[in-house]
């Protein structure tokens, strides 16, 4: 039986793996892939691309499937490693605060084999990531496992900003290839190549260092099922402190839209999603380093962007 191979995507909060996810669900490539997000809200697939949602697999026209994975990222890829006859790729979107070492290392179920490891780097902030006290050994970690590197928002630095990131991502990853982008968009063919797969073996799954992931970060979810005033909501989110280091969430406006609002670092966004909204309200996922998130505060100020409680008050 031919082994299905999967290919790991990862990198740090907001570097862009999401969009280069998204490119590979709806571009027209002539390949069946399987993919698996390990993190919130991360798929905004044109509606007129699906043509069926089973359970939390969402199925495309061109014989793609998605599917967004809430609890156990190996119990999923199993449940895809049952379905090889219908992919000729999978595809793992790690979590921006994963080790994609670990993440690669669940490549081994039967049907499986590992395909390249690839980190997403932001060329405006990587370099910073790198050297900040608190997540520097992560995102320096990250680079390393990399058989290929995609440096996107090349066009947020000037030239001395691109060579200083160059620079960094090289003497991290050395060895690694490199595809430098502006939007994000990276061909398929580009990603599989055999030629991109640089380490012999399998990696391992060492155990967890005093800066584990879940050490160094913690997490809060607020959901509503009421409409929310989406520009008082880019005030408060565009407010948090610097320890919140990712804001991202689906909100349903009072406009009847949907949209995906996302903060990286001190941007925020707030891009419309295809398709009419499949609920109301907002689901929204904060990370932040660990201590520094007040999950009361955060309820208070999500909560007063509520169109309801400015009609009550």
């Amino acid at each position: 039986m031919t082994s299905v191979p999967v290919t790991t995507i990862g990198g740090y909060l907001g570097a862009g793996k999401t969009t280069l996810v998204n490119g590979l669900l709806a571009g027209d490539h002539g390949l069946k892939i399987g993919v698996l997000v390990n993190d919130f809200g991360a798929i905004s697939i044109d509606e007129k691309l699906i043509v069926s949602r089973e359970d939390d697999v969402i199925t495309l026209a061109n014989g793609c499937a998605c599917c967004s994975v809430a609890g156990d990222l190996a119990m999923a890829l199993d449940r895809f490693a049952g379905r090889t006859d219908r992919y000729e790729q999978i595809v793992i979107e790690a979590s921006g605060v994963a080790d994609p070492t670990r993440i690669a290392a669940l490549a081994g179920s039967p049907g499986l084999s590992r395909g390249a490891t690839v980190v997403v780097a932001d060329a405006a902030t990587v370099r910073a990531r790198a050297r900040d006290k608190f997540v520097g050994s992560l995102v320096r970690r990250q680079l390393a496992a990399a058989d290929l590197v995609v440096l996107t928002k090349i066009d947020l630095v000037d030239s001395g900003g691109l060579v200083d990131a160059r620079s960094l991502t090289r003497a991290q990853a050395p060895g690694a290839r490199m595809i430098e982008v502006s939007q994000g968009r990276v061909e398929a063919g580009d990603l599989f190549a055999d030629r991109t797969l640089r380490r012999g073996g399998v990696p391992t799954c060492a155990s967890a260092g005093p800066d584990a992931a879940s050490s160094l970060f913690e997490s809060h979810v607020w959901r509503t099922h009421a409409p929310v005033d989406i520009e008082a909501l880019r005030t408060v989110v565009a407010g948090l402190p610097d320890g919140i280091v990712r804001v991202k969430g689906i909100v349903a406006t009072g406009a009847s839209r949907r949209v995906a609002l996302h903060r990286a670092g001190a941007i925020v966004s707030i891009d419309p999603l295809d398709g009419a909204p499949e609920s109301t309200g907002a689901e929204i996922v904060v990370i932040g380093r660990a201590g520094s998130l007040d999950e009361a505060q955060l309820d208070g100020a999500f909560g007063a962007c509520l169109l309801h409680s400015r009609t009550d008050s």
